[in-house]
């Protein structure tokens, strides 16, 4: 299946302008569908998913933003990140640009809320977390968490924030995340695991009643 530019053409007569433009309304209908809904009664026209590659400066393909058009008051774009923003692993992301700034977005390649109850954890809402065995307690305030193996992390060096809820009984003091310690980074935050604690202000390791983590970048 093949575009014709020009449709219908006036040095051609009906009979062969018909077919070509009979093929054009195909391939419209064939690609628009590729990621819009379309001659669909209520969704025509509206997307499915949006899917576009990186963008680049267009000469020597390296990483760029794009200038937003007159009367354009935002641009949302796909940029590989440079080496010097990611030096070991970059990779592809999602970012924002109006007439301001250019905005990374914090694309979320794994979160988790658990509740604890009696050392047992439950997983309540998650996302890039293996379905059995993804969450490991082994003790007061100490876990392990596994990713999906079809979506590690592109490297160790990815920002995990996190936080935890005290239960009501106890002392009437905060309750920390706090990535497990390690002398190499690679021995508790992988690629493919990372491991943290709950530690009450005095230092003493607690069992949550809720805790929660969100990964992005790496």
């Amino acid at each position: 299946m093949v575009w014709t530019t020009i449709s219908p053409d006036e040095t051609k007569s009906v009979s062969v302008n018909t077919p070509i433009m009979k093929a054009n309304s195909a391939y419209i209908n064939t690609t628009m569908k590729i990621d819009h809904h379309w001659n669909e009664a209520g969704l025509s026209g509206h997307h499915q998913f949006a899917m576009m590659p990186k963008y680049t400066d267009g000469i020597a393909a390296t990483p760029a933003s794009p200038t937003l058009a007159a009367g354009i008051d935002l641009a949302y774009f796909a940029r590989l990140k440079t080496a010097a923003e990611s030096a070991v692993a970059p990779t592809t992301e999602p970012y924002a640009r109006n007439a301001g700034s250019i905005m990374q977005l914090l694309g979320i390649k794994a979160c988790g809320v658990i509740d604890m109850a009696a050392g047992v954890p439950t997983v309540v809402y998650k996302h890039n977390i293996k379905a059995v065995g993804g969450v490991t307690y082994t003790a007061d305030g100490k876990f392990k968490i596994e990713f999906e193996a079809a979506f590690p992390m592109p490297s160790i060096n990815y920002i995990i924030l996190g936080g935890a809820m005290r239960k009501v009984l106890a002392p009437n003091h905060n309750i920390f995340f706090v990535p497990d310690s390690a002398l190499a980074v690679g021995d508790k935050k992988k690629t493919t695991e990372f491991s943290f604690h709950t530690v009450a202000t005095d230092g003493t390791l607690l069992e949550p009643l809720q805790v929660w983590f969100v990964c992005f970048g790496g």
